[in-house]
Parts: structure tokens; C-alpha cells; sequence
């Protein structure tokens, strides 16, 4: 039998910590080994623990932001000192405060966030944390499926990168076709060379499209600050986020960046070296007006389960682009991008970069990319903002 996720909740208020560990015991081969009430009591049992039987330390903690005695940030930096082996999701009230509070902790290594239910109705909050929950639970019990011996784990059947066939990329600007038309064309890129060497690949983007999830916010700071100062090209980046948190996500990438990184607007003009982060609980589209490109929003379904959705932004691109596309695909869970990355393929120029799997938080949605082709470059995270860089100001 599989052993069961081990979880530590940890929170001030007494009502919150058994809603918290009714859910996650209510998921299977879950169970919460303990719970806290601040995060010094919290980093005082962890110690104890790893003393009396390190074998049966959590694998997870789900940690409130706000807390007397030892806040949630203070408490996620020990843990991440003392326990590394533990991994840390934050759980917030959806205020700009603790937004911003979230963002240093992504920044300070929590793998994830969830926010707390609004709802007053005890079953509707359930529902919700379920919902939230589940997917990082499932993760973090794959991951823990992955670090047992390899006689215990199940061989994957992942065709090599080197039998995969890329997509070819068309030799003309896209003519918005419909994919089902597309008829492959000679590749326009040869491989590209490493980041010392000289670079030999026959294209220059337009736009720079960024898609990430768990994970997302602290790669998004790497890849930007390796850009070294400011794109002749605009850049639009899904990060898959609720609302009020992708605000305080756009200030501290502009602190990290040097660069400015705006949550979007609606009628926001897609300008060269401007950097637009879809704003959280929103879909971002571009759309032409008077032969500009201007920033589109909308609350439609959600895609892949999320809003802002990677594939949304991506296919309206496909439609509404003419010009050659820098695709990058981030960590994250799922496989939203995916599909559009293969929309822009087969509608017009695109160069798709994806981050590797050894340096994923999650190796979701590079991986649904890779695996059937559409990946030009799989690099790790440190060389991406680098060699985007390359790729926009080669030749000029």
C-alpha cells in the first residue's frame, strides 16, 4: 500500500485548522499528522518529530499568513532552513496585505498558494478548499511517489527528446488558416547553438508570450531580470493566479526585474518593451484596433480550469498576430499552453522555449509541450531570460 501523505495545518483560529484538516483528510491516502496554532509551536513539533522519527516527518504544511507569535513568512523562511525536505503551501485571505505578504513567500520558497474560502456556508467552504486543494495534494503525493526506491516506482513510457519529431514551423506569415488546413512547410529555424556559442537560428520575434503556474512566480523573476534591460518587443505573461494577487505579483517582478510589469487593463496598448501580466480571475486576449494591438479581457469559462488561461491568450494571438512569436513555457501543473503553442505553430512563425524539468517546481505544462514535438529548446530556468535576450536583439 502507498504510504499516505502526511500534513501538518497550521493556524490561529481553532475553527479554520479543523475545517482545514476535515478537507484534507476527506482526500485519499491524506491524513494530518498534526496541527499548530502558530508557527512557533509548528517549528517546535517539526523539531521534536525529525528527533523522535524523522521517517514520519510531514510532507507538507499547510501554513496561514497570518499568525501571532511567528507569522507565516517568518515561519515558511525556518522551515525552508531547517526542514528542506518539507513542503510549504501558504493559505491566505484574499486582502491586497496578505497579497503582497503571498508574494514574498512564492519568492521565498512556499511552493503554492490557496486562498481561503469567502463563503459563510461551512459545506460551500468545503467545497471550495477541496477544490483548491486537491490538485497540489495529488502533486506533492506523486512527488513523494517519485523519491521512493526505483524498484518501487512505475517506469514511465516518455518517448526520448531525441525520436521526437518537432512540429516545422511555417516559411511564410500566418494567413489565419484553420488548423485542420495546415500542410507542413519547411522549418525556418536551425538548432540553436549554446548560450556561449554563436547563435545560428534565422529568427527574430515580434512578441514574447510567457505561460507559468506552480511555480510561476519566482521563475517569472529569474527569466525577467536575465532579459538585462528592457525588450524592443512587447511581452504577455499568463500566470495562473486568483484576483487581487497578480497585483502584488506585477510589483514585485518590477522590483526584482528593474523592469516595469503592468497587471493588465482593458484597451492597454500592446507597445514594445511593455510587459503585461494578465490580471487574476480574467481571461487576457489581444485584439487589432485601428492597426493596433490593444489588451482584451473577459470572465468566460474557465480553460484547463483556470482564468487567466495560458491557451486563451495564445490562440486569440493565433488569430490576431501576424508577426513571429517567441512562445516560453514555465513550470506549472496541468497542460494549459499546450494547445495554443500548437495553434501558433501551425498558424505562423512561432520559436517555443521551454524550461526543464530539472528545474521545474512542477514539470506539467513544459512537459505537455514536449512530449508531442513543440518544444525548439527545453533550457533550465537560469538561461531562459538569456537566451530570450539572444533571440530579441541578435543583429541589431
Amino acid at each position: 500500500m502507498t504510504t499516505p501523505l502526511r500534513v501538518m495545518v497550521v493556524d490561529d483560529t481553532i475553527t479554520y485548522r479543523m475545517i482545514v484538516k476535515k478537507v484534507v483528510e476527506s482526500l485519499p491516502n491524506t491524513e494530518v499528522i498534526s496541527t499548530a496554532s502558530n508557527g512557533r509551536v509548528a517549528i517546535d513539533r517539526l523539531g521534536n518529530q525529525q528527533q523522535l522519527n524523522a521517517a514520519q516527518m510531514p510532507h507538507l504544511v499547510l501554513l496561514d499568513v497570518e499568525m501571532p507569535v511567528l507569522d507565516g513568512l517568518a515561519t515558511l523562511k525556518e522551515i525552508r532552513s531547517r526542514f528542506p525536505e518539507v513542503h510549504v503551501v501558504m493559505v491566505s485571505s484574499a486582502s491586497r496585505s496578505n497579497a503582497n505578504i503571498v508574494m514574498e513567500c512564492l519568492n521565498a520558497g512556499a511552493m503554492d498558494f490557496v486562498t481561503k474560502p469567502m463563503e459563510t456556508d461551512v459545506s460551500k467552504a468545503r467545497e471550495a478548499l477541496i477544490h483548491d486543494l486537491d490538485p497540489i495534494l495529488t502533486l506533492i503525493a506523486s512527488k513523494h511517489t517519485e523519491e521512493l526506491p526505483s524498484e518501487a516506482k512505475p517506469i514511465p513510457s516518455v518517448q526520448p527528446l531525441a525520436n521526437r519529431q518537432s512540429v516545422p514551423l511555417r516559411s511564410t506569415l500566418r494567413t489565419a488558416s484553420p488548423i485542420s488546413s495546415f500542410s507542413p512547410a519547411s522549418p525556418i529555424l536551425s538548432p540553436l547553438a549554446g548560450l556561449s556559442g554563436k547563435l545560428t537560428v534565422d529568427f527574430k520575434p515580434d512578441l514574447l508570450l510567457i505561460g507559468s503556474s506552480t511555480g510561476g512566480p519566482a521563475a517569472l523573476g529569474k527569466v525577467l531580470s536575465g532579459f538585462g534591460k528592457k525588450l524592443p518587443i512587447p511581452t504577455l505573461i499568463v500566470q495562473h493566479m486568483p484576483p487581487v494577487f497578480t497585483a502584488s505579483l506585477a510589483a514585485q517582478l518590477s522590483r526584482i526585474s528593474g523592469l516595469t510589469v503592468e497587471e493588465s487593463e482593458e484597451g492597454m496598448m500592446v507597445e514594445p518593451g511593455r510587459i503585461i501580466l494578465a490580471m487574476g480571475g480574467k481571461h487576457l486576449t489581444i485584439k487589432s484596433q485601428k492597426s493596433q494591438l490593444v489588451v482584451n479581457m473577459n470572465e468566460g469559462p474557465k480553460v484547463n480550469e483556470c482564468r487567466p488561461a495560458v491557451d486563451v491568450l495564445f490562440l486569440s494571438v493565433m488569430s490576431q498576430f501576424s508577426g513571429h512569436v517567441l512562445a516560453v513555457i514555465l513550470t506549472g501543473m496541468g497542460r494549459d499552453g499546450a494547445k495554443g503553442v500548437e495553434a501558433l505553430k501551425r498558424g505562423g512563425k512561432t520559436y517555443c522555449i521551454t524550461q526543464d524539468q530539472a528545474s521545474c517546481v512542477v514539470y506539467g505544462m513544459p512537459r505537455s509541450v514536449e512530449e508531442v514535438g513543440l518544444s525548439d529548446e527545453s533550457i533550465s530556468l537560469s538561461d531562459i531570460g538569456k537566451r530570450v535576450a539572444q533571440l530579441c536583439f541578435q543583429d541589431s
